[in-house]
């Protein structure tokens, strides 16, 4: 059980840092498209796998309380999402993968101290050093060889949503993983996905500059959708299958995929100042894992 928790942990990170390359390349008003097309494309999938295992009766388990916190969770990581699309519009896919998988973790343990009750122990604040380091050593811009930014860009906004991505996902997955001790893993993501659909639609009609037009045309953009789902299943099944300590370590391996894929097709540099920043904030995030 534990390797094949391990293995989804690993692909789920390979999709996820492959799609943020997928959604850079696209132009930014495409990019909240993707949001939408994610929750259409996950929930076929996923009624497709409920029925073909024959979950639907895991729904009638679900309470009041149990559709309450599924739903507040799918709304703060559509939240999370939406800061991830303005994330990679403002600074380097690779680099903003760095910050995000950072953060995660450490908002993650953070918060099971603070709703959990878990206990603030030396390693995070050590770890929590090391992060902001190495965060710091990215966004400063030092030549016109390296920059964290994407031009025309403002550091103090690239910052906030490089902070309120993984806050968001970080206070969904927690909520998300209580729900996981009782619950099926299906049946909670596709109330995420129709959470997310039903958002879409209700802002779509409220807000008229807000728009989820696809075109049939956007490959990238489909394929986009396919990886994120993937690698949404792939997380959950790896959090019901394994520690979630361990799949949070191998999950946060995708700003490696991302870093390679940023370098190969969109043509992102990485100098030495960087590649020091990646290493300080792979070392905080082991150490406040372990």
């Amino acid at each position: 059980m534990f390797a094949i928790g391990e293995a989804l942990a690993l692909l789920s990170a390979f999709l996820w840092g492959n799609s943020g390359v997928l959604l850079k390349s696209l132009p930014n008003n495409k990019r909240i498209s993707f949001i939408f097309l994610e929750s259409i494309i996950s929930g076929i999938i996923i009624l497709i796998l409920i029925s073909a295992l024959n979950q639907w009766k895991e729904f009638a388990e679900f309470t009041y309380i149990t559709v309450f916190f599924a739903i507040l969770a799918a709304s703060i990581n559509l939240a999370g999402s939406v800061f991830y699309i303005y994330t990679i519009k403002h600074v380097k896919v690779g680099m903003g993968f760095v910050i995000i998988n950072s953060l995660f973790p450490l908002f993650s343990i953070i918060g099971s101290i603070f709703f959990l009750g878990d206990k603030l122990s030396l390693p995070i604040y050590l770890g929590a050093v090391f992060i902001l380091i190495g965060i710091s050593i990215i966004a400063i811009k030092r030549d016109s060889s390296f920059s964290f930014l994407e031009e025309g860009s403002v550091m103090k906004v690239a910052i906030i949503f490089c902070t309120l991505t993984p806050l968001s996902w970080a206070i969904g997955a927690l909520i998300m993983d209580r729900l996981l001790d009782d619950h099926a893993v299906l049946p909670l993501v596709f109330v995420r996905a129709i959470n997310t659909f039903i958002i879409c639609i209700i802002l779509s009609l409220l807000i008229k500059k807000v728009s989820f037009k696809i075109q049939r045309n956007e490959k990238r953009l489909i394929f986009a959708s396919f990886l994120t789902t993937g690698a949404m299943l792939g997380w959950f099944t790896s959090l019901s299958l394994s520690e979630a300590a361990l799949t949070v370590i191998l999950g946060s391996s995708a700003p490696i995929f991302a870093l390679f894929g940023g370098w190969l097709f969109l043509k992102e540099k990485i100098n030495k100042a960087g590649f020091i920043g990646i290493v300080s904030c792979l070392i905080g995030v082991i150490i406040v894992i372990l």
